[in-house]
């Protein structure tokens, strides 16, 4: 599909489908038509400059995120960070920008299939050193955007509680049987927020997801929901860890009619938890963010 560029000269090759390549003073970028004017002025400049320091507050993932209005709009950029020892190693830099395109495809083909994500609305780069990159992701922001960290911080009466677990539960169960499997899921990754139907939970961070031809088998289904429940071990569970009817609640909804799959799940996610006793003794003695 051809796109044209900000001149208006057919270019198959300068952005996705729906996107501009625009150059800014800082990086280059690929936008949406309805802010590119304003990423081009410099407007989103701001996340590829410096250097990416590894967030070590609970409840922000890999790194922080920025709220900012940009040509009307209400969005939240971040400036992408390796997790993991990577991280600690390097940061913010990357070889090539590939992986942007791979997050806006992602996006789309979510969105296509009913599970919520926020809309892209820009992702750019900045050369660093021969093919080492910076990398910044843009994206609409979420109305009253709440992560499962910051839920559970804030004491949500228990019936609350009760609708964002079994609507989380919900949601993942919609992304692994459209084949989408998070990198990285966790109690940062997935967003409540509100809109014209109510709340309704996102998920959010897509860099490095997978998306197969097929429902995820429960061999992937089960690592995807450990990861989790490490997740929330690490950064829940030691301050308000929720009651046992209520994390059966959550993979009630998930496994919706199949009981078989439940008590196999329950089985063995009850295995992943007692062999989290070693990171235990780690969070505690070297703190929360390894």
């Amino acid at each position: 599909m051809t796109v044209e560029d900000r001149s208006g000269n057919p270019d198959p090759r300068s952005a996705p489908p729906g996107y501009f390549a625009v150059r800014s003073p800082t990086g280059t970028w690929w936008a949406r038509p309805e802010c590119a004017d304003a990423i081009q002025a410099g407007g989103a400049d701001f996340l590829l400059q410096g250097t990416a320091v590894r967030s070590r507050r609970a409840g922000r993932g890999r790194g922080d995120v920025t709220a900012f209005d940009l040509a009307g709009h209400h969005l939240v950029g971040k400036r992408a960070q390796h997790g993991g020892l990577l991280g600690r190693w390097l940061g913010g830099v990357y070889l090539g920008h590939g992986r942007l395109l791979t997050q806006l495809r992602l996006a789309d083909v979510l969105e296509r299939r009913g599970i919520a994500t926020p809309e892209v609305m820009a992702v750019g780069w900045r050369r660093l050193l021969g093919p080492l990159q910076a990398l910044a992701v843009v994206t609409r922001a979420i109305a009253a955007a709440q992560n499962l960290y910051e839920a559970a911080r804030d004491g949500a009466p228990w019936r609350r509680r009760r609708v964002i677990l079994e609507r989380s539960a919900e949601l993942i169960r919609s992304m692994h049987d459209a084949g989408f499997r998070h990198a990285d899921l966790n109690v940062t990754n997935l967003v409540l927020g509100r809109g014209p139907e109510g709340d309704r939970m996102h998920v959010v961070d897509l860099e490095r997801g997978r998306l197969r031809g097929g429902p995820l088998s429960d061999r992937e289904r089960l690592a995807s929901l450990a990861r989790l429940l490490r997740s929330y071990e690490k950064w829940i569970a030691g301050r308000w860890r929720l009651p046992a009817r209520e994390e059966l609640a959550f993979l009630r909804r998930y496994c919706a009619a199949d009981r078989t799959r439940m008590r196999r799940l329950r089985l063995d996610l009850d295995r992943s938890r007692r062999r989290l006793a070693p990171r235990r003794l780690l969070w505690k003695v070297l703190g929360r963010s390894t």
